[in-house]
């Protein structure tokens, strides 16, 4: 039996998989796919790592490979609970990061007179929160680059209530075989099932096979639609940032026309006591302008506010020294486009002497 806790995590990651499917990453889901890395043990996929098997519930590769490293594969896991996301999961992520990336795997193999390359991957570990993290998760989760990505905030909030009320409130726990019928469910629907299965691949044959009749689904389709796309954007520190848009045409429109363009990042202390920010264009072009808004990471959000006097003035370093180029890899009808936003300190400043800075967030 899974927990409600565990099956709105699961649900969510489902979700997040269709909001940055433009991200490059394409789903892993069965062992055909990669038949040397990937295995099922009982109803689950898992990665083969040094030591262990690990269970793994939502896995991408990539589709380009950054220069001097392997191609990436990234786990993707969603805590979706009250209670602040802490170390133990973090400490969970490292160890099987760790563990599948320290695999000993030969680059050819040879075998009855032929040799054969084999890949390798370098893989990474992505954890979503609805309720954010505890101090020691954060420090942990640098140290070892584990990515958080934050999901508290308003912006997200449309989504957790659809998930809340996927689950019946009179079910207490949902049984495991349930739980691959739902993952399945919400990736025909959405889209998401990688096109390269055949109709024999396991995951196809036991999702068909799995009812979920129970759950009321069809609001959180309709929400992840509502929502279209979000966007994942690299900070020059150690930041994965998830970047919702007023209107993803508006932001792809301007992008594709200014694929590097100088940008403005706005806050508020009284929206979200100052941890929701948004960036903006500094000037419009063609007529467009856009908004995308993001949870400001819990350590430079901790930092920032310590004393109430040096915000503005530690959330003006942290833009320079973080956040001053950040950069958004999306791909469009087969092409690849990489975006990036020069923040511009000047901008910013001029803002913020006149006042704009408070009235515009």
């Amino acid at each position: 039996m899974a927990s409600i806790d565990s099956m709105k995590g699961y649900i969510l990651e489902e979700v997040l998989a269709y909001l940055i499917r433009n991200a490059g990453y394409r789903l892993l889901v069965d062992p055909e796919q990669d038949p040397y890395d990937l295995d099922w043990k009982g109803n689950g996929l898992v990665v083969k790592g040094r030591g262990t098997y690990h269970q793994v519930d939502v896995l991408g590769q990539l589709e380009w490979p950054p220069p001097f490293t392997f191609p990436i594969r990234l786990f993707a896991e969603a805590k979706f609970r009250s209670s602040t996301t802490g170390l133990r999961t973090v400490r969970n992520a490292v160890g099987t990061i760790l563990d599948i990336n320290q695999r000993y795997s030969p680059l050819i193999e040879q075998k009855r007179n032929t040799v054969r390359v084999r890949a390798k991957y370098q893989y990474a570990y992505a954890l979503f929160s609805t309720s954010g993290f505890s101090e020691p998760a954060i420090t942990m989760a640098m140290a070892h680059q584990i990515s958080l990505i934050d999901l508290s905030g308003i912006e997200f909030r449309d989504l957790r209530n659809a998930i809340s009320n996927a689950i019946p409130v009179s079910m207490k726990q949902v049984p495991r075989e349930a739980v691959l019928g739902i993952r399945y469910g919400l990736r025909k629907e959405l889209g998401t099932i990688p096109s390269e299965l055949s109709w024999k691949s396991r995951y196809i044959r036991q999702g068909n096979n799995v009812p979920t009749a129970r759950f009321n689904l069809r609001q959180v389709i309709h929400t992840a639609y509502e929502y279209g796309e979000v966007f994942v954007g690299m900070a020059n520190g150690p930041f994965m940032l998830l970047l919702k848009a007023d209107r993803p045409q508006d932001f792809l429109g301007y992008a594709t026309l200014r694929p590097s363009h100088d940008v403005t990042i706005l806050w508020n202390p009284h929206v979200e006591e100052g941890r929701r920010w948004e960036i903006h264009p500094v000037e419009r072009f063609d007529n467009l302008s856009y908004r995308l808004t993001f949870k400001l990471p819990d350590l430079l959000a901790t930092w920032i506010f310590a004393s109430y006097g040096e915000a503005r003035k530690r959330a003006l370093y942290a833009k320079k020294q973080f956040l001053s180029s950040i950069t958004i890899y999306t791909k469009r009808d087969g092409e690849d486009h990489l975006f990036r936003l020069n923040f511009s300190a000047s901008d910013t400043l001029r803002q913020i002497n006149s006042g704009m800075e408070r009235r515009r967030t």
